[in-house]
């Protein structure tokens, strides 16, 4: 019932208040038509029906449907129309009848005014009625009104005006109130769902961030390459909520791009199968890893160049991020989603940057084993050379010891004792757990260079003074480890002197034979000086001519007895 009548009452109008005038105009014209319609039914029910009154009554249903129609259109003069209408029929009523409730009639002109139009015009409708009334009683001849009628019509058209103003003075204020509540709501929503927004992007970024402290963590501590690539395919797998993350290294020729570590079963799987893909455009790890480029699939079943995995069926949207290292690509990541478009610039930005710090950790932990390997190699290097030269030494000088005894320090040749012999070939302290046959603790410590024992520090307490304590074994040890470093610093010292002496021999006889001319000179000089560097009493040098030479000589050689 409701959506009829307002199908029918509806007005054409931006203006709400003029929207709700008119439809109070349309009501007022329905009813005006159907006391019009009663009217003319009881006149012809009763057969009182007069002429001039249905030629009026026809031209009122005529008025009425043209000021309908123009008003549901937002015309704004039909409210106009009418209450002119109504001010020229208030004297056709005192015509009809002069003592019917003129006043009445009049003032229900003016009341309604404020319904269909401006509050302004009630006083001018007022007006207007009661100088029409004077109007007609002078034309007519009829009696004066009463002047209370004119009086109680203004009364009317003042009250009229100020109650219809002070109304519409409200409901505009409750309009823009509404209007200003309305825009607050509409801010409000628009802050909310802002606000969400920002919400939700902190919280993103809150994980990234997260995900970013967690790899930096492992890449800072783990050393281990395997571990740690275990560990960073997990963390980006969690933080994320992925379905899938993978990390490939190129092998040795460069050509083949090899599962080094996935997620759930199906990494499992594909690492039991030694998964690998080539380093070309087939896939989106071998296209990565060839252009140093991320690669995207926002649809995986899209991508021209996705190699689809069997194990992993469910994949929607799929990244592959190269590994880059010190200007060089050492492998990828591949990250998979259950979710088509799961990743945006910013996602893409922070999985690169750890997937970065994880490609310098590898590469770190290589060159460091490279490094390690190189370390060894010349720690076994160094050390075999500084067994050699401590051989060497104790070749030339056999039986090198020394004694500290109440005549101080002497060098001696024996051992002291005859177990010393086998102390020297061990490589941890030893002494006895009882005393000797002489009421005496033993204790031999290993002098090592290198983890090379090249003496032996032999030592005792006297039988009073009770066994060896661990806090005096272990100073002991400590004073071993530094004469060791102290030995293998002197004989290095030596080995440098030696050198030394050896070049400036080679250089003063190489200087003389320089400054001689004729050979013979030459090499009576050369001969002479050799046998005074290698101190024997004669030196010999012959002459043989090579394979297709013929060797010549000026003289026998004679026996100076120098050569």
């Amino acid at each position: 019932m409701r959506s009829t009548l307002d199908q029918y009452l509806s007005v054409q109008a931006d203006d709400e208040l003029v929207a709700q005038r008119g439809q109070r105009l349309n009501i007022l014209i329905m009813v005006m038509s159907a006391a019009n319609l009663l009217t003319l039914l009881k006149d012809v029910i009763f057969g009182t029906v007069r002429p001039d009154f249905l030629a009026a009554e026809m031209i009122a249903f005529v008025v009425f449907g043209i000021l309908y129609w123009c008003t549901r259109l937002g015309h704004r003069w039909p409210p106009y129309v009418l209450l002119v209408f109504v001010v020229l029929l208030t004297p056709s009523i005192f015509h009809w009848d002069p003592t019917s409730s003129l006043v009445i009639a009049m003032a229900v002109a003016v009341s309604t005014v404020p319904l269909i139009a401006s509050p302004w015009l009630c006083i001018p409708v007022a007006a207007m009625e009661v100088a029409i009334l004077y109007i007609i009683s002078s034309v007519f001849d009829y009696p004066p009104p009463d002047p209370m009628v004119a009086i109680t019509i203004g009364v009317l058209g003042a009250l009229s005006w100020l109650s219809s103003w002070s109304l519409e003075n409200a409901f505009r204020e409750a309009r823009q109130n509404a209007d200003a509540l309305a825009e607050s709501n509409r801010e409000l929503r628009s802050s909310r769902v802002l606000l969400e927004a920002n919400a939700r992007d902190l919280e993103r970024r809150s994980t990234h961030l997260e995900a970013a402290a967690r790899v930096a963590q492992a890449v800072t501590s783990i050393l281990e390459t395997d571990r740690l690539i275990r560990e960073v395919v997990e963390v980006i797998r969690e933080r994320f909520s992925l379905y899938y993350v993978g990390l490939f290294l190129t092998d040795e020729t460069g050509k083949w791009a090899v599962l080094q570590a996935g997620t759930g079963e199906a990494g499992q799987a594909m690492l039991r199968r030694g998964h690998r893909l080539k380093v070309s455009g087939d896939s989106m790890i071998g296209w990565s890893i060839a252009h140093s480029q991320a690669r995207v699939a926002l649809e995986a079943e899209e991508d021209p160049v996705r190699l689809a995995t069997p194990e992993l069926p469910d994949t929607r949207s799929e990244a592959a991020l190269p590994l880059r290292s010190r200007g060089q690509v050492l492998g990828a990541l591949t990250v998979q989603s259950e979710q088509p478009e799961a990743f945006d610039q910013d996602t893409i930005a922070v999985l690169q940057t750890m997937v970065d710090q994880v490609a310098v950790a590898i590469d770190n932990a290589h060159l460091f084993s490279e490094a390690e390997a190189a370390l060894e190699a010349t720690r076994r290097a160094y050390g075999e050379l500084s067994r050699e030269g401590w051989a060497e030494l104790l070749r030339t000088q056999s039986g090198l010891g020394y004694r500290s005894g109440r005549r101080g320090v002497t060098r001696t040749e024996s051992m002291g004792r005859s177990e010393m012999e086998q102390e020297v070939q061990k490589r941890a302290s030893s002494q006895g757990s009882d005393a000797d046959a002489e009421g005496k603790y033993p204790l031999a410590v290993p002098v090592k260079v290198r983890d090379n024992v090249v003496g032996v520090l032999d030592t005792y307490k006297p039988g009073e003074a009770g066994e060896w304590t661990p806090e005096e074994v272990t100073l002991l040890e400590t004073l071993a480890e530094q004469v060791g470093v102290a030995l293998e610093s002197a004989r290095l010292y030596m080995d440098a002197q030696r050198r030394a002496a050896h070049e400036r021999l080679v250089g003063e006889i190489t200087d003389k034979m320089r400054r001689t001319a004729d050979i013979d000179t030459l090499m009576q000089t050369t001969i002479q000086e050799m046998a005074a560097a290698l101190d024997v009493p004669s030196a010999f040098v012959q002459f043989s001519a090579a394979p297709g030479m013929t060797c010549h000589r000026n003289g026998p050689l004679e026996d100076d007895g120098v050569g």
